[in-house]
């Protein structure tokens, strides 16, 4: 017992035939994003490709998952299944369609990949109650906020707004339960 379960405590893990099929499907899920995610960029709506193309909506995926994970080692397992589906799925309909991309942004989503997992294990306990998970969502929606200022150094109203979305995700959806400061 970690002394974080006082905040949100792990489910039991459930059989290991249902922890590979959810990592099976988050991958199908991951892959299928990343299709979309393309497809997005191609469509007569300019800003479906523009959200798609930015970190907030993708931040706001992976809180999801990591919400409807039973512990903070699946969270992290399933989320990074899910962005190592998505990026390869995307690259590789936008090489069959023609798309114009450069190696940065690959590097970049790839980054974006591998930290996931550490951003879902943090992002698991901030669903929990107290202090901590608190401080977690506030860091949560403000990265949801400013990571498009980080990476295209400018901010828009879609951030804001997708940045509401996990507000009222990390804010209003919590675990069940009550932190324990004796334990």
């Amino acid at each position: 017992m970690s002394w974080l379960d006082r905040f949100r405590t792990p489910l039991p893990a459930p059989p290991p035939g249902r922890r590979l099929l959810c990592l099976l499907l988050l991958l199908l899920a991951g892959a299928a994003a990343g299709l979309l995610a393309k497809w997005a960029d191609f469509s007569s709506v300019q800003l479906l490709g523009d959200v798609f193309s930015e970190l907030p909506i993708w931040i706001l995926l992976g809180l999801l998952i990591a919400r409807l994970s039973g512990s903070p080692g699946r969270a992290a397992a399933y989320t990074f299944a899910f962005f190592l589906a998505m990026i390869p799925a995307y690259y590789l309909a936008a090489e069959w369609v023609g798309g114009v991309w450069g190696m940065a942004y690959v590097y970049g989503w790839t980054v974006v990949a591998c930290l996931s997992p550490f951003a879902a294990f943090a992002a698991w306990y901030a669903f929990g109650r107290g202090w901590l998970p608190n401080l977690l969502s506030g860091m949560v929606v403000a990265v949801a906020a400013l990571a498009d200022v980080a990476v295209f150094r400018r901010l828009n109203f879609r951030d804001f707004v997708l940045a509401g979305l996990c507000a009222l995700l990390v804010f209003g959806w919590k675990a069940p339960g009550k932190p324990c400061a004796s334990r």
